[in-house]
């Protein structure tokens, strides 16, 4: 295991971002969260949102809500948390919600730059997706504003009404429910993820992952995640061991769709590879 870590070191300091290094750093090689937080701002725009491609298979500068998804959950992972930027980016987001506080996940601005083609049809009305995973991240951030608490509003009563059937979207609930300061309600949206999350579309049950999808992992990341208790132990352990089969001959792990361009193929190969790492260790594997 430790050959697996050094490997994957070695590829992340090779291939991967800045923003990629620095979390490596804070998680594995005991840098201060503030070094992630630094990176992280190093996206910012003078209208307070995150840009210049934060998620890599998106290569507009402008910012955009995927981007800010991104970015908070980077500094969710180095447990840094930063007050003023989180404010901005609330003050951002009032200025391209709807009436209802709900964001898209970007812009048409976002169509104008190179994109991986999976983006190109992508619906952009707001929705679920991804507005309740940004209002989780901006509570952990522990921030209070007036947009936050709207869209709080509206997705609550849209989840606990007709919960989404597709994977990502309930991965947005998730995050909202993890970190909502409502605990009781937390709980409710807990159970409607539940009940919704074994018929959806794109969510890989079980081991081996087949194609692209998300799994248990991603909803349950580390042992003491909210959702934890949705998965059997055989499932997580299977997908732990199917995760550890797909490291490559580098020392990374690949991505499963095409990518705009090489940076960006490099770029999502040095987010797969952190995350990687990040779950075999939370679940005692490394």
């Amino acid at each position: 295991m430790a050959d697996i870590l050094a490997g994957a070191r070695d590829f992340i300091l090779a291939n991967a971002r800045l923003l990629e290094r620095r979390l490596f750093e804070v998680c594995f090689e005991g840098a201060k969260p503030e070094a992630a937080g630094r990176a992280v701002r190093a996206y910012l725009n003078l209208d307070g949102g995150l840009g210049h491609a934060l998620e890599p298979d998106v290569r507009c500068s402008q910012s955009q809500p995927l981007f800010i998804g991104m970015g908070l959950a980077a500094l969710e992972s180095a447990c840094c948390r930063d007050g003023e930027l989180a404010t901005g980016i609330c003050d951002f987001l009032a200025t391209v919600s709807d009436e209802r506080g709900l964001v898209s996940v970007f812009s048409k601005d976002a169509l104008k730059s190179p994109i991986a083609s999976h983006w190109l049809h992508a619906a952009l009305e707001t929705g679920v997706n991804p507005t309740a995973e940004l209002c989780g991240l901006l509570y952990y951030q522990g921030v209070d504003h007036p947009w936050l608490r709207r869209a709080t509003e509206t997705i609550v009563a849209v989840i606990l009404d007709n919960p989404p059937k597709e994977a990502h979207a309930l991965l947005c609930a998730a995050r909202l429910a993890e970190h909502l300061p409502d605990r009781a309600l937390a709980g409710e949206l807990a159970r409607r993820i539940a009940s919704a999350l074994p018929g959806a579309s794109f969510f890989i049950a079980d081991a081996p992952a087949q194609g692209y999808g998300l799994t248990p992992l991603d909803f349950a990341p580390r042992p003491d995640s909210m959702l934890r208790p949705l998965f059997t132990k055989s499932q997580l352990e299977g997908h732990l061991a199917d995760l550890l089969t797909r490291r490559q001959p580098d020392g990374g792990w690949p991505i499963t769709w095409d990518a705009p361009s090489p940076a960006s193929a490099a770029e999502w190969r040095g987010i797969f590879t952190l995350n990687a790492l990040l779950r075999l260790a939370a679940y005692g594997m490394l």
